[in-house]
Formats: C-alpha cells, structure tokens, sequence
C-alpha cells in the first residue's frame, strides 16, 4: 500500500526548508523553543517514519526500539555523536548528516578564535568596558603574531582543510595529523606535512581540531598530550569538545603551560565550568561553528534533500551508514514512498 512518509522534525528549522519538506511528506513540528524530553521524543516518533533532528536530540538504541516505525534519521549536522550509528544500521535505519555545506563556515570561527586569542582581543574588550584604560603603553595587552606561525591541524577533512587554506594566507608553516595520511596532491596544493601527533603538539604554536568524535578521538587529547604543547602554544577546538579532556585542559591553562584557547565546543555542554569560564586567557563561543543564516540553511537543506531521495528510492549522497541502503530500500518498497 503507498502512502506518504510521517516525518517527525525540529520546528527551529528553517520555514523555507519545512514547507519544502511539507510538500513531500505528512509533517509535525516539535513545539516552539521547547526541548523534548527523551519520553516525549519517543512519544513523537512512535508513528513516524523518519526524524529530522539537530545534535541536541540524542538518538539512543533504547530510542529507536520504542520507536519500531523509524526508517530513517536526517541529522542536521556533520558529526553524528549524538546517534547510536551502531544501533540504527542493526535496526536498518537509515542515517543521514549534512557534509560538504558547512566547512568554510566553521573555519571562518576556528581561525577567529585563534586571531583572537592570540591578540588577546576579547581581554582588551573586557578591559574598555570595564573603564580601566587610561593611557597608551609599549608592553600593554602584547599578544602573539599569528603570521608566519607554525599551525598543527588535528584532521585534515574538509574542515581541516579550508582551515589549511586560511593559514596559508597569512603563510604560517602547516602540519596535520589523522589516522591516515591525506592525498599527496592534497598535501601539495596545502602545503601541509604530515606529522605523529606528539611531533605536531610540541612543534605548533597554534593546534586546531578538526576531527570527529568517534571511540578512537575521545579524550584524544589528554594531560599527557596537552603537556607536549609549547608554553607560548594555543589551542582552538570546533569540533566537539570530548576530544579534549576539559578538566586536564583546565589544568594546563590555570598552570600556564600553554598560553591560551579558543573553545567552541565543550565536553558536557551547555555546561560550562566555572573554572573554565573565569580564566581569562580563553575565548569561549557557544557552539556556532556552522552558525549564519546561510550555512544553517543549507545543511537542512541538505537533510531534507536527501531524506526525499532516500523514500523515493534513490540513493543520497549524504548517508552515514551506506552499506545498509539496500535494507533500508527493502523496508519502504510497496509500503511507503514519498508523494
């Protein structure tokens, strides 16, 4: 028997993207800046057959078994950490994420965290707000040059890469490190060495993390890794914050055995230790990587995109867990299609 798809999505998405989704698909929205609770998602999901969601929502085994109808989750985001990937392809659930739409977005932050940081510009703001300046002087708020600097990049993905391109203009010296070694054009057209993580930490003055957060990467970088890193050396994480071990981190800064971070991402966020927040050689943003108008847009865009592909029987360019396409076709064929 055909019919429409039930899809269950996040209403802060954007209303050109849901009235797309609204012609395809038989659609309900979340409440309004309301978060669900995991015994509310369930209920919301119990019929649908699929879920477009943001990182917020946490897509657990014990979620997709009270959820028996689930075909397909449309992640509006890159990473998937927030989505037992494991679960679903046993259960033959479909998983879609949004690449190759926000990476210039987000290294656009990484190196303003990193410029900032350096040139202590939020410190110097806080100082004028605060009324304390009062004259010009040769050694006040000196900061770090970031030109002609040495850059380590920790995953040299898309993200890494428009990272390695930005760095290239203010021709600092680049290497990265990843489990495997990139492309030799690759490294050629960036300029990038490929080096063991112990070589970049303690040779970089700025380390940026690009890698996703997976069994291998959490707490990648730990007191022992973090004590590698140079004294004048600064850190900038947009990736997702459990691949540091925030409290080691915390530690170094207090310490002063590196000289600073840019922070978009935390380990248990929104929650933001005081510790963390009080020191005044970091730059914190609140997860807003991938956050203008443009960007936001085009990676739901994209998750829906690809979920009207997938029920319509064609294959999507953005699936997590690909291998499992054909289970996922055998769940919807004679039973439910897109309009």
């Amino acid at each position: 028997m055909t019919s429409s798809i039930n899809v269950f999505a996040d209403s802060k998405l954007p209303k050109e993207v849901l009235d797309t989704l609204s012609q395809h698909c038989s659609l309900s929205l979340s409440p309004n800046n309301y978060e669900l609770s995991t015994d509310e998602l369930s209920k919301s999901l119990k019929s649908k057959d699929a879920f477009v969601c943001l990182i917020s929502s946490q897509i657990t085994a014990q979620l997709m078994d009270a959820c028996p109808n689930l075909k397909l989750i449309a992640n509006v985001a890159v990473g998937t950490d927030n989505i037992d990937i494991e679960a679903a392809s046993e259960r033959n659930i479909l998983v879609l994420n949004t690449p190759n739409v926000l990476e210039n977005t987000t290294a656009d932050l990484a190196f303003a965290l990193m410029l900032a940081v350096a040139r202590r510009v939020v410190e110097s703001y806080i100082y004028i707000l605060d009324n304390k300046w009062d004259k010009w002087s040769f050694d006040f708020m000196l900061g770090s040059d970031v030109w002609g600097k040495k850059l380590g990049i920790i995953g040299l993905g898309q993200i890494g890469q428009c990272m390695a391109k930005r760095a290239n203009g203010f021709d600092m010296e680049i290497s990265y490190f990843q489990r495997n070694k990139a492309e030799a054009e690759i490294e050629s057209q960036l300029k990038a060495k490929y080096v063991s993580l112990e070589q970049l930490l303690s040779d970089s003055d700025f380390v940026s993390i690009h890698c996703p957060l997976n069994k291998n990467t959490f707490h990648l970088l730990g007191t022992k890794e973090l004590s590698l890193m140079k004294p004048s050396a600064i850190l900038v994480n947009t990736a997702r914050g459990a691949i540091i071990d925030q409290k080691a981190l915390i530690t170094i800064l207090k310490t002063g055995k590196i000289k600073g971070a840019g922070l978009d991402v935390f380990e248990n966020e929104p929650k933001i230790p005081d510790e963390l927040k009080n020191l005044p050689n970091v730059v914190l943003t609140p997860h807003i990587g991938s956050a203008t108008l443009e960007t936001r847009t085009k990676m739901a865009q994209s998750a829906v995109n690809g979920l009207i592909q997938a029920f319509a029987g064609n294959m999507p360019v953005n699936i997590v867990n690909a291998k499992y396409w054909p289970n996922f076709k055998n769940r919807i064929t004679g039973n439910v299609k897109c309009k």
